[in-house]
C-alpha cells in the first residue's frame, strides 16, 4: 500500500527537523503544544494537519512530503550518492531512522543535495533508456559559470529553433565518481493549460513544464551516455554543446553513431574465469534473443525455474539447435551472476546484467565498483572494448570513499 503524507508524519521522529519543516509551512499548534517525541505527539500533529483550514498551505506541504516518500522508495542509493563528499551530511544521514526520515532529513537541511539526489534517482530510473556513444575525447570538464552558461544557450537556442520555447534552463554538472561526471539540463518547455482543482472549482491553469536531459560522461575512456527525449537530433545536440562548452572540443555529431556490439559469443555461454575468481558461485545465461537472417522473425528463450539455472544456450540446443547453428543475430541477453548463499540461508543473492547490440546496458543500476568490476568481465568477453565502458579500469585510490557508501547502505 502506498504511503501518504500522514503515513509519513506518524513515522518521523517528532525533532527540530520536523518542528522546523511544519513552522515554515505555517501550520498552527496550539501555545504551550509540547513536543515530545512520542506516538501521542506525532497523532496529535496529524489532528492538526486534517483541521488546518488553509487548504492551499496543507496541499503544499504534503505534496513537499509525498516528494519525499517518492525519493526514499526508489533513490536510497541516490541519496547517499549525492551526499558522499559532505562527510557531516553523510553522518547525519546514518543517524536517521529510516528511508524516509533520510529523504525527509535532507529536503529540510540541505535542500540543493536534496534536488541532486532527486536528479541522480531520475538518471537510476530511466537509465536503461540511455543511448552510448564513444566520443574519444579524454579531457577534464571546464566547470565554471561561463561555461554553464554557453552550454545552457546553445541548448535553449536549439529548443527555440526546434520547439518554439526554451526562454529558460538550469544545469549543473557533478563527479559522480573519480573521472565519471554527470551533467542535468532543465529548459523551459512549451505552456501548457493543466485542468485543475481550485477549492472545488475545476479551472484551466497555465503551467510551464520542464524538459529534463541528463549526460554521463568519462574522460577515462571518452564515452558518453545519453538520456533526451526526442530522438538522435536531440542526443547529438546535446552531446555537441556539452563537447564545445564543457570540454573544449568542436565535433561533428552528425558522424556520431550509436555503438553496435558483437554478442555473437553469448551463442556458446558467457565464459569469464575471472567472475569465480571474484567470489561468485555460479554464472548463468539466463536468456538470449536473436533475430532471424532478414529480420523477419525474432525470438527470446528464456531458461525457467525449473531448468535448476541451466544456461538457456544449454537448453536451446537440446530443444531449438536452429537458431544457435545458423546465421541468427545475437539481439539482447540477460546474464545472471550469483553469489554463494549467506550463512543460515539458502536463496542466493543474485546480479543481473542485460545488455543489446544496440549498447543498451543495466549496468547504472550498481554502484560504482560493481559497475566497472561487471563491465570488466564484458570486455574479458569480448562483448565491450575497453574505450566502450564509462569505467572498466583500475579503481582510483580516492575511490575508496564509495566503501563507506556500502556501509550505510547495508
Amino acid at each position: 500500500m502506498k504511503k501518504t503524507f500522514v503515513d509519513v508524519l506518524l513515522e518521523l521522529p517528532v525533532d527540530a527537523t520536523l518542528r522546523n519543516f511544519l513552522s515554515l509551512h505555517g501550520l498552527p499548534v496550539p501555545a504551550g503544544f509540547g513536543w515530545q517525541d512520542t506516538p501521542e505527539t506525532s497523532q496529535a500533529l496529524v489532528a492538526a494537519v486534517k483541521a488546518w483550514p488553509d487548504s492551499i498551505a496543507r496541499e503544499r506541504m504534503g505534496a513537499s512530503l509525498m516528494d519525499c516518500i517518492r525519493l526514499s522508495e526508489t533513490g536510497k542509493q541516490a541519496i547517499f550518492e549525492a551526499v558522499m563528499n559532505d562527510a557531516s551530511v553523510l553522518a547525519q544521514l546514518v543517524l536517521c531512522s529510516s528511508d524516509v526520515h533520510r529523504s525527509f532529513w535532507l529536503c529540510v537541511n540541505h535542500p540543493a543535495l536534496f534536488e541532486r539526489a532527486c536528479d541522480l534517482n531520475y538518471w537510476e530510473y530511466h537509465g536503461s533508456k540511455t543511448q552510448q556513444f564513444d566520443l574519444g575525447i579524454k579531457r577534464q570538464p571546464i566547470i565554471t559559470q561561463d561555461a554553464s552558461l554557453a552550454l545552457r544557450r546553445a541548448i535553449s537556442a536549439f529548443y527555440k529553433r526546434e520547439l518554439q520555447c526554451g526562454d529558460s534552463s538550469v544545469a549543473h554538472l557533478i563527479e559522480r565518481s573519480p573521472g565519471v561526471f554527470l551533467l542535468t539540463v532543465h529548459v523551459q518547455d512549451r505552456a501548457t493549460l493543466q485542468l485543475e482543482f481550485e477549492d472545488s472549482a475545476l479551472k484551466r491553469r497555465q503551467s510551464h513544464p520542464c524538459v529534463h536531459m541528463m549526460l554521463e560522461y568519462s574522460r577515462h575512456t571518452g564515452v558518453v551516455r545519453t538520456l533526451v527525449r526526442g530522438g538522435l537530433k536531440y542526443q547529438q545536440m546535446l552531446v555537441q554543446a556539452f563537447c564545445a562548452h564543457v570540454l573544449g572540443v568542436q565535433i561533428n555529431t552528425h558522424r556520431m553513431k550509436p555503438p553496435t556490439l558483437d554478442l555473437s559469443m553469448l551463442r556458446t555461454g558467457f565464459d569469464v574465469p575471472q567472475v569465480l575468481r571474484d567470489g561468485f558461485s555460479r554464472v548463468q545465461l539466463k536468456a538470449i534473443t536473436l533475430l532471424s537472417p532478414g529480420g523477419t522473425l525474432k525470438i527470446k528463450c528464456t531458461a525457467m525455474h525449473s531448468s535448476q539455472q541451466r544456461c538457456v544456450h544449454d537448453l536451446i540446443k537440446d530443444k531449438l539447435s536452429c537458431p544457435l547453428k545458423g546465421q541468427w543475430t545475437v539481439v539482447a541477453a540477460l546474464i545472471n551472476l550469483y553469489y554463494p548463499p549467506e550463512l543460515g540461508r539458502t536463496r542466493a543473492k543474485m546480479v543481473t546484467i542485460e545488455i543489446t547490440n544496440k549498447g543498451l546496458l543495466n549496468l547504472h543500476k550498481f554502484d560504482a565498483r560493481l559497475q566497472a568490476q561487471l563491465e570488466g568481465y564484458l570486455v574479458s568477453a569480448g562483448i565491450l572494448q575497453k574505450g566502450q565502458t564509462l569505467s572498466a579500469r583500475e579503481i582510483a585510490p580516492e575511490a575508496q570513499a564509495i566503501d563507506l557508501l556500502q556501509v550505510c547502505r547495508g
